[in-house]
């Protein structure tokens, strides 16, 4: 019975070899997005720890709303364990379904100070490290499958043997840690943070809510996806579009209050539809009508029913099998910052104005403003679309953007300039027809 058992553990080995792999454990990149946190252009502040009080009349929301479920918590241990432990120099090859089964942990650290290599070249052999690591650990697995009991496996792997019923090398996945990348988040957090609360608040809806950018974007104003999600809260241009916020010249989404006040909406009509707020966050992710579905397929409303159950998970990708655990671990991470991150510290609000322009100007005229400086300008002003950071299309009249403080009464002279002789102009052309 026992030679029948091994030989069925050996021949599902081979099969899942030759199948491609689901794109649900798809591995993370090894490399992640810059964030700019350039002290000079705001500066730091103490950092406050969240105050989740006076939320009384928040839409279904009570003091345990955002407790780590029964069920869940192996995954929320994963993930804080990589906003915590791991940085992105480091990561783990884990399985996707038994997520905290860690194989083996990957240490790019020599990578990173090969000093004068190209960053590709660097994320090429990071990329080589990963793949060399995988294939030891189906080396690895290929053994124990066969082995017809504990004894015969090195003792490095005799917890793998305790566990291989439940493992499977098609779901061998990469995690790039986030520990620095987390750290910087908490950081960048304080130029928005409190803005966003007063939204969430004024919508009565739980602010805690607003810790999804955590996940979403780690604060990254300028964070683009590979499928088109973009800004602050990754919103997608078809979800985008009925709203009228984006145009040739102004995409709204990478507007932080405008794609705040959005997302806003966006919960409100998730929670509308699921009634569970663990329901309408992975609605967030897989789409609020996808999850509705599920909860009458599967007739539950649980979330750990729905990500645990072996037919209902199978309709989750990772990501959002995921991602409330992950918005868990971010919650509780921030929560306890100054016990991950020792002297962590808040940006100051960035030190900007906004104006109206009066006249239509081009995008080098805007940069001359931030002193050349195109990241800097970025950064004030995600908005603009790639037509007007290329220098193809004018910023328009009537187009709100934000400038350094220091440079605000200059601008408004300078602008002001520019509307009379615009004004003089039409006239004189009038003139003369």
């Amino acid at each position: 019975m026992k030679r029948k058992s091994n030989f069925i553990l050996v021949l599902a080995f081979a099969i899942t070899l030759s199948v491609r792999a689901d794109d649900s454990t798809e591995d993370t990149p090894v490399v992640h997005d810059a964030i700019y946190d350039d002290l000079s252009w705001s500066g730091s502040r103490a950092w406050r720890s969240p105050d989740y009080s006076g939320q009384e009349n928040a839409v279904g929301y009570n003091k345990n709303t955002f407790d780590i479920p029964t069920g869940l918590e192996r995954q929320v241990n994963f993930w804080m364990d990589i906003y915590t432990k791991y940085t992105t120099s480091q990561g783990v090859l884990h399985d996707a379904e038994q997520i905290d089964f860690i194989y083996s942990e990957v240490d790019f650290t020599e990578v990173e100070k090969l000093v004068g290599l190209p960053l590709k070249a660097k994320e090429k052999l990071k990329k080589k490290i990963v793949e060399d690591e995988k294939k030891k650990i189906l080396q690895r697995l290929k053994v124990v499958m066969a082995a017809p009991s504990i004894k015969d496996v090195d003792k490095q792997d005799r917890e793998l043997f305790k566990m291989r019923e439940y493992l499977s090398p098609q779901r061998l996945r990469f995690q790039l840690g986030q520990k620095d990348r987390m750290q910087k988040a908490i950081f960048i957090s304080g130029r928005y943070l409190e803005d966003f609360e007063k939204i969430f608040r004024d919508q009565s809806l739980p602010i805690e809510l607003t810790r999804l950018v955590f996940v979403e974007s780690s604060f990254n104003v300028l964070a683009r996806s590979k499928v088109g999600a973009s800004g602050l809260w990754q919103i997608m241009p078809s979800t985008a579009r009925p709203y009228r916020l984006i145009n040739a010249s102004v995409d709204r989404r990478n507007h932080p209050i405008d794609a705040t006040k959005l997302a806003s909406k966006f919960m409100r009509m998730n929670y509308n539809q699921l009634e569970s707020w663990p329901l309408a966050i992975t609605g967030y992710n897989h789409g609020p009508t996808g999850v509705l579905k599920m909860t009458h397929k599967y007739r539950t409303r649980d979330l750990t029913d729905l990500v645990q159950n072996v037919k209902s998970r199978r309709s989750f990708g990772f990501a959002s099998r995921n991602f409330y655990a992950s918005f868990l671990a971010a919650l509780n991470v921030e929560k306890n910052a100054n016990k991950y991150f020792p002297g962590i510290a808040w940006s100051q609000k960035l030190p900007t104005d906004p104006l109206r322009l009066p006249v239509s100007i081009s995008y080098k005229e805007l940069l001359g403003w931030f002193s050349n400086n195109d990241i800097q300008l970025q950064i004030f002003n995600p908005h603009f679309t790639k037509a007007v950071t290329a220098g193809k299309r004018a910023i328009p009249s009537g187009v709100w953007i934000q400038l350094p403080q220091d440079k605000y009464p200059k601008v408004l002279a300078q602008l002001a300039r520019k509307k009379r002789e615009e004004i003089r102009l039409r006239r004189t052309a009038s003139i003369k027809n």
